[in-house]
């Protein structure tokens, strides 16, 4: 349904523009005959366009380079009433002032700073390179007057003189310098690479002595055992013949046949002697034990101190090595430095000497000066009017005026049954 729908109003579309095709045809036959004629008729327009590199001026101070004037002031100079009476007089031109300002076209080239376009519009093409010589020729002398006024060569001279004279004093000291404090860097990795052997002597040294230490303390620590196991076992001798004695005492005295006195006191003194010797060398067990627990107790303050010791030095030794690599890191900085600072340095002072080379041979005017990169040359096609693009789209806007008023009629005259 909508699909047939669509078909009856394309019909109907159809139907209104072949009804009233002669309206929409005449329409555009006459826009099209009138655009033709009115663009034959009009003036041709010629385009002469003059490219300026802007120079620069040279300060006395600084020896920097700036331009002489910016863009802006530049098409602020040339389209200003002076210059374009004096071009209106001197090239004898039939236009007044604004009309010629009109006709003028001043602008910086795109992504540029020191480049100018004039573009000049007229009805000629030799008046247009004319006008557009004119206003590159006055700029030229502009320029060349302002170089003259703020520029002296003696003194240009004299300043590059004092630049290349700076310059190469900077260049000795940096030279001088640099022996000086790489000498300097040199020593103290001389005096941490000394530090540091003798850490390494030192440490062999003490550590030697350290075991040497922990060696004879372990050798007393075996000995001293030994004693004590010795002592120990000797106890236990001791204490099994007491105990067999007073077994034996205790046999005699159960006996029949009664202990003399003489045998009681020799198997009693026995006894005693076997208790008092059994004492001794439990004393003496005691003394060894004590004597061991001490000698263990140095034997680790002397691990401990070795193992500090270790640590202490490790930590010294690697505390110098990265001072060590501290220096060499800024000897290296230090001499990457100077050695960019020298070559750039080399750079100006080259650039200098070139500049004051160039500046002796010509004048200084001639320097940098500002100069026309793309000349002038007269038109041969002119640039207004387009005489195929105008009937063009007069013709395509007289079919669509067109179409829109026969529709126009159709829905009046639809109104009107």
């Amino acid at each position: 349904m909508i699909m047939e729908e669509q078909d009856v109003h394309l019909r109907d579309y159809i139907r209104v523009i072949w009804k009233r095709k002669k309206t929409i045809l005449l329409l555009f036959f006459i826009a099209v005959v009138a655009s033709a004629v009115v663009s034959f008729l009009l003036p041709p327009v010629y385009e002469a366009t003059l490219g300026i590199k802007i120079g620069d001026i040279i300060d006395v101070d600084t020896l920097e380079k700036e331009l002489i004037e910016s863009p802006i002031a530049t098409s602020q100079f040339l389209k200003g009433p002076q210059i374009l009476i004096e071009a209106i007089k001197e090239l004898e031109l039939p236009y007044t002032l604004e009309e010629f300002r009109k006709k003028i076209l001043i602008e910086p080239v795109r992504e540029t700073e020191d480049l100018v376009e004039i573009k000049v519009d007229v009805n000629s093409p030799g008046e247009a390179v004319s006008i557009a010589n004119y206003l590159g020729t006055k700029l030229l002398e502009r320029h060349e007057g302002i170089k003259k006024l703020y520029e002296n060569k003696e003194e240009i001279l004299a300043r590059y003189d004092g630049q290349i004279r700076d310059i190469s004093q900077e260049l000795d000291e940096i030279d001088k310098n640099k022996v000086t404090i790489i000498a300097g860097y040199d020593e103290q990795i001389k005096n941490i690479n000394v530090q540091l052997d003798e850490i390494d002597k030192n440490k062999v040294t003490i550590i030697a002595g350290y075991d040497e230490n922990i060696q004879s303390i372990n050798n007393q620590l075996t000995l001293l055992g030994n004693e004590i196991d010795n002592s120990n076992k000797e106890k236990v001798k001791l204490g099994d013949a007491a105990e067999a004695l007073s077994r034996e005492i205790e046999k005699r005295m159960e006996s029949p046949e009664a202990l003399s006195d003489a045998e009681a006191s020799v198997l009693v003194g026995r006894l005693e002697g076997i208790e008092s010797r059994w004492e001794s060398y439990s004393i003496d067990i005691a003394e060894k034990e004590k004597r061991y627990a001490n000698l263990m107790e140095r034997l680790r303050e002397t691990q401990l101190e070795k193992i500090e010791f270790e640590k202490t030095k490790d930590q010294r030794y690697d505390a110098l090595l990265g001072e060590m690599r501290t220096i060499e890191q800024e000897s290296t900085k230090f001499q990457r430095t100077k050695e960019q600072r020298y070559d750039t340095l080399n750079a100006e002072l080259r650039e200098a000497q070139l500049e004051k080379t160039r500046l002796e041979r010509i004048d200084s005017v001639e320097m940098y000066n500002t100069e026309i990169l793309v000349a002038a040359e007269e038109p041969k096609v002119p640039v207004k009017p387009n005489k195929l693009l105008n009937v063009a789209v007069t013709g395509v806007m007289s079919l669509l005026f067109g179409l829109i008023l026969v529709f126009f009629l159709e829905s009046l005259g639809k109104e009107k049954e």
